[in-house]
């Protein structure tokens, strides 16, 4: 005989972590606000049936707006997770084949996240016992609503706001993986020609890693603001900006208010800084001289790329996992500095690889060498690259030889 298990994902109060049955019935009564729409579970719904051997034993989907699944199973332990959102197009979804507890749920190319929920619940089955439970889906991303920065200069050309470090991917247990995700948000021009605006942006994010650093261009100048704390999922974000000159010599400060609401709660951030912090008052340098011993790789507008002037090896080893090396280059770039420069540090990206195998040979104090240096993929993944007399070797393994070199950004008056 089997058991008949029936699950009803509808429940916004209890959360169910281990039943166990005997010759029982077990009915869990909860409530959902059908009035409120901050509680509407995101759809389809797919469910994952593990037995106490860790095997995926059945999967399920329902794209009604009240799940409910009835699945028959032999008597024993299963573990249920369930994925709300679980959409198709937008999200690489594992099958009952290769299903694993830990599985990446993760984006397609091309492809941006919406709402994610997750749920977990165990059952232990006996022979002809009917149950009933429900499972609590939570919800695992923030949701940016809009972004508006006003009072822009008229001449202005480009806006942007980017927000980082996110984690990058989440598990079938609900469990998140990565850190290095960025999400960029270019905005619009508005009419009246000083306001710039993502508006009903929907944009939707898993949680930060530690407390963000909020970034906004106007043009090529950068303003940097880090986040007094997390944010977490289950928060709707909304960012307003205001640039504004005061005073008959020009200070410009942007100020503003991120808040966040936890889908009946709600906080609010408050930020604010001047364009005369971080700029440096000394002539712009060019590219190809030194700069306090580094460097200038690059210089575009008011800004420079300088390279570190000093270098470091033996941060990771071989057995790292990812996760493990991303968080120890991360711990590096946090503490890095040099003398007489006060910046933000990290890792080159791809483009800049082939700036450092142009320069090359100008580059000392020290030379670049061929072990291999750490840098930023396309897909935002550390990667280690090393230069050699037929170009660029991307395919280096990570490991204790691999140096770190980072780069930063620097604003000239």
């Amino acid at each position: 005989m089997s058991g008949l298990m029936t699950l009803c994902s509808c429940s916004k109060e209890v959360m169910n972590d281990n039943w166990m049955e005997r010759d029982s019935r077990l009915t869990v009564l909860t409530r959902s606000d059908g009035e409120n729409d901050d509680k509407v579970i995101a759809t389809p719904v797919r469910i994952y049936v593990f037995n106490s051997e860790e095997q995926c034993v059945a999967t399920k989907t329902q794209d009604g707006a009240d799940p409910t699944f009835s699945v028959d199973l032999a008597e024993g332990e299963y573990d249920i997770y369930a994925i709300g959102g679980a959409n198709d197009e937008r999200l690489e979804l594992p099958t009952r084949e290769n299903a694993e507890k830990t599985s990446v749920i993760s984006l397609k190319e091309g492809k941006l996240l919406g709402d994610l929920m997750t749920a977990h619940s165990s059952v232990t089955l006996t022979k002809d016992n009917s149950s009933t439970i429900t499972l609590n889906m939570k919800r695992d991303v923030c949701e940016i609503v809009s972004v508006t920065i006003t009072d822009v200069p008229v001449e202005t050309e480009i806006v942007s706001v980017s927000i980082s470090p996110f984690h990058e991917s989440i598990l079938l247990n609900g469990s998140y993986q990565g850190e290095g995700g960025k999400c960029m948000i270019p905005l619009e021009k508005q009419t009246d020609g000083t306001t710039w605006k993502k508006g009903a942006a929907d944009i939707y994010l898993l949680p930060s890693v530690g407390k963000p650093t909020i970034s906004i261009m106007i043009d090529d100048i950068t303003y940097s603001y880090t986040c007094e704390k997390e944010l977490s999922a289950n928060h709707r974000i909304t960012i307003n900006g205001t640039y504004s000159q005061q005073g008959v010599t020009p200070t410009i400060t942007l100020s503003g208010t991120i808040t966040g609401e936890e889908w009946g709660d709600e906080e609010v951030i408050l930020f604010d800084f001047s364009e005369d912090e971080g700029v440096i008052n000394a002539p712009l340098p060019e590219v190809g001289s030194l700069y306090e011993g580094c460097y200038v790789l690059a210089v575009n507008g008011k800004q420079a790329t300088i390279l570190s002037c000093k270098e470091e090896d033996e941060i990771v080893i071989l057995n790292d996992t990812p996760d493990e090396k991303k968080r120890k280059i991360n711990e590096k770039l946090q503490n890095w500095s040099v003398p007489n420069i006060t910046a933000t540090w990290e890792l080159p990206d791809y483009d800049m690889t082939t700036i450092l195998l142009n320069e090359k040979s100008h580059i000392t104090s020290p030379d670049l060498g061929t072990n291999g240096y750490f840098y930023y993929s396309n897909n935002q993944k550390v990667e280690a690259f090393a230069i050699t007399n037929n170009g660029i070797n991307y395919t280096v393994s990570i490991n204790d030889g691999v140096f770190l070199r980072p780069v930063a950004t620097l604003t000239f008056q």
